[in-house]
């Protein structure tokens, strides 16, 4: 594997804090925090250093493991079928994502258009992306960051003049919701950081704890910016009625009267970040599996054209109206997170402290 660099790397950190926050977090802290969602967004910024510490300290452990080799010295056989319960775990994810990007394109754009051939459409640049691996993955996400950072800015200027402090009040209004929308955002746009743990220290190049610290602030301050944004444009009723609110936002950016539909052209901001999250994942599951059965190259590619594919077949199945996709997100699917990206990852630091209590 060639070296990532400090900036390819970062540049999927962004990327991975981003990619849930359009159609799962923003829509469902919205409807829990309500008001104050910006601040459960700040919140979550905060204890999101918890997760980040844990990861952090996998990833120093030993700098030649990735996690499926960490786990297999830690646990020994038991290591292997750790990595299979955490592979299937971030292809829940992955297929999440898949479904939020099948079904905004669909709803938001190509109303008449299957879905099935939407996925089918999309499936390709992903297989593409996970066969090249995560060399050109992370090449990519550094290619299309700065141009998404200069769309950030852009939108956060010229929406911001339409922002209504009354629509923000009164705060703090309910602390126990305003904790429930933080555990939504550390869950879905923290713990997917976990994913790059997959890669060992020795294949990035200047790596800095501190670096990467500074990305995840601003990636999440970028998300306290988007809810305040929307709550402050819309009010909390027409915020909560939207089904995609950060994306009809855009609407009220202008590029003088020769530009239509500019909210079209700036959405692919979001669905930049959904691709990188959906083929960072397909990565970790692919990568963990050939390590697991000793896959040869071939087979190795084959799989992963298996396993990509599934995502196309398996999306009809996701039967799920807005509504009830919300409630999944509240609670089930907190759980699932917590569980496979928290939970799992604390019973390793537990047990890489117990092999090498003074191990860094």
């Amino acid at each position: 594997m060639k070296k990532i660099t400090s900036m390819e790397y970062n540049s999927l950190v962004w990327f991975l804090i981003r990619a849930g926050y359009i159609g799962i977090t923003i829509s469902t802290i919205i409807s829990i925090s309500k008001r104050d969602s910006w601040i459960s967004v700040l919140i979550a910024l905060v204890l999101g250093f918890i997760p980040l510490a844990i990861f952090s300290y996998l990833r120093n452990y030993d700098e030649n493991k990735n996690i499926c080799e960490l786990n297999e010295y830690l646990f020994g056989k038991f290591g292997k079928v750790l990595n299979i319960i955490l592979a299937v775990g971030v292809a829940v994810v992955a297929q999440l994502a898949f479904h939020d990007i099948v079904h905004f394109i669909n709803t938001q754009f190509l109303y008449r258009t299957s879905p099935v051939l939407i996925a089918a459409v999309f499936i390709v640049p992903i297989i593409y992306g996970v066969l090249k691996g995560i060399n050109a993955i992370s090449r990519t996400s550094l290619l299309l960051f700065y141009p998404v950072v200069i769309a950030v800015i852009f939108i956060t200027a010229s929406v911001f003049s339409g922002v209504e402090l009354n629509n923000l009040k009164p705060i703090f209004t309910s602390t126990p919701s305003i904790f429930h929308g933080s555990l939504i955002v550390i869950a879905y746009n923290i713990l997917p950081l976990f994913f790059l743990l997959i890669i060992p220290k020795s294949s990035l190049t200047n790596y800095s704890k501190k670096k990467s610290a500074i990305f995840y602030i601003i990636a999440i301050l970028t998300l306290a910016d988007a809810a305040f944004l929307t709550v402050g444009t819309f009010g909390i009723e027409l915020s909560m009625l939207y089904e995609y609110p950060e994306f009809h936002l855009l609407k009220k950016v202008e590029i003088g009267n020769f530009v239509d539909r500019v909210e079209s052209i700036l959405s692919i901001e979001w669905l930049i970040a959904l691709f990188i999250l959906i083929m960072v994942g397909l990565y970790y599951v692919c990568k963990t599996c050939a390590h697991t059965f000793k896959f040869k190259e071939k087979t190795n590619k084959v799989f992963i054209v298996f396993a990509c594919l599934m995502l196309v077949f398996i999306n009809p199945f996701i039967l799920v109206t807005n509504g009830s996709m919300n409630e999944l997100f509240k609670i089930p699917m907190l759980y699932f997170m917590f569980f496979f990206f928290f939970i799992i990852p604390l019973i390793i630091w537990i047990a890489c402290h117990l092999k090498h209590p003074h191990n860094k």
